[in-house]
This record gives C-alpha cells, sequence and structure tokens, in this order.
C-alpha cells in the first residue's frame, strides 16, 4: 500500500526515507533524554513573567531554584530595577516556546505555591547558571547544601569579576560594610533592622556587596544594599 501512494521506484523511496527521518527528528525532540544520571522531568515554556519566573503550557508556574534576579515593574507605579529589564529579554530569548528539562530542588514550592526548579535546555545549559553569568541574577540560596550551589557561586563570582549586568553598576548609598547573615545567607546595610537583629553566632562582616556576594550571600530585599 506504501508503495501505492509514494510509488515503487526511486521517488518514492526518497519520500519514505524523507517522512522517516522527520519523523525520527519529532520523536528525538519529543522525548530528548536527558544525560545519564539527570532527574526531572520535560516541558515546555509557554510565557514568561520575568528573570526568573516562567509558564509551563500545562499552566504551571515556575520560579528558578538558587537565584534571584532584578524585579521589574508590574503595577502602575512602579519601577523596573537595574537590569530586570534586561534579565526578562535574556530569560525570554533562552527559554520561551522551548523544550526544557526542570530539575527539582530540595524545596518543592516557594511561599507563593509556584514550583521551585532548575531549568536545562536541550543542550545541556543550567538556564538558572547563565543568568548568573551573565550579571543577570544573584545568587540566592536558602542554603550552600542544595544542589549545584558551587555551580551557581562560580559563575556569580565570574559575573563579579568581568563587571557583568548588575556587577558593572556602583552601589546605590555604599556603606563601609555589611552585615550577613550565616543563617539565611542574605546581606543587609548596618542600618537594616535585619542586619542589627543578627546574632553574633550567625554575623559576618563584608567590606562590599560584591565581596559578600562572593561568598554566597544574597541581598536583603528590604534594604537593598
Amino acid at each position: 500500500m506504501i508503495n501505492n501512494v509514494f510509488g515503487a521506484g526511486k521517488r518514492g523511496r526518497f519520500i519514505r526515507i524523507g517522512l522517516f527521518s522527520i519523523f525520527a527528528t519529532i520523536v528525538f525532540h519529543l522525548l530528548s533524554p536527558a544525560p545519564k544520571g539527570a532527574i526531572g522531568w520535560w516541558a515546555t515554556v509557554k510565557h514568561v513573567i520575568d528573570g526568573d519566573t516562567v509558564v509551563l503550557c500545562s499552566g504551571k508556574k515556575v520560579r528558578y531554584m538558587g537565584i534571584n534576579a532584578p524585579e521589574i515593574a508590574h503595577e502602575p507605579g512602579e519601577r523596573d530595577e537595574p537590569f530586570g529589564r534586561k534579565a526578562l529579554e535574556e530569560n525570554r530569548r533562552l527559554v520561551k516556546g522551548r523544550r526544557v528539562r526542570l530539575e527539582p530542588g530540595p524545596e518543592s514550592r516557594d511561599r507563593f505555591g509556584r514550583a521551585l526548579a532548575y531549568l536545562f535546555l536541550p543542550d545541556g545549559t543550567m538556564v538558572n547558571e547563565r543568568l548568573v553569568r551573565n550579571g543577570l541574577a544573584y545568587v540566592c540560596a536558602p542554603s550552600p547544601a542544595i544542589p549545584h550551589f558551587d555551580t551557581l557561586l562560580n559563575a556569580q563570582r565570574y559575573a563579579i569579576s568581568h563587571s557583568a549586568g548588575i556587577w558593572s553598576v556602583p552601589a546605590s548609598k555604599p556603606e563601609r560594610y555589611y552585615i550577613a547573615n550565616k543563617r539565611s545567607l542574605r546581606f543587609h546595610r548596618p542600618s537594616c533592622p535585619y542586619g542589627r537583629n543578627t546574632g553574633w553566632k550567625n554575623r559576618k562582616v563584608f567590606p562590599s556587596r560584591e565581596e559578600a556576594a562572593r561568598h554566597g550571600f544574597c541581598p536583603c530585599r528590604k534594604c537593598n544594599p
């Protein structure tokens, strides 16, 4: 029957080979096997909300694990944080409409109910790490024991050393020192209540925000150091 449809000669054979190649390519992209030992599941990104949050075609909202991108304005009267729009654009360029592998972190959801995960492109590129390396996100982890923490921190050190993205802009109102909390992995201005109330056991002082970030501490959202 196939021969009747496509012909029995060379032309028919080339058509069948072409169709088989197309079918094989489709199957390959649908299955997209992860590297040996990799965990997680595959999904397609439908919409990119900002530099660290996406919506899958299933409707599930996913927040990138271990990082925090500069905010963009979502309400009238709000202003974008520096490089917030660039982080959105880069994230969109990397993942919108693409199949990605999602690897869950130790915490399945954040306080807003969003799934927490690392995102990987089919070629193995970790999107979280790429954004940090380009200076478009901070490492912001709940613990240094989370998977891929060292990978993210090395990317951040690279971005700082190369003055990439957010690290190309001097700190607004720089302080003489910053107070970091070893328990929360956040650092604060000396005037910040969260910094002042950090116990001596968990306190660590850094001379600059860059030095705090090199050690894996994330800037406080309240005092914005």
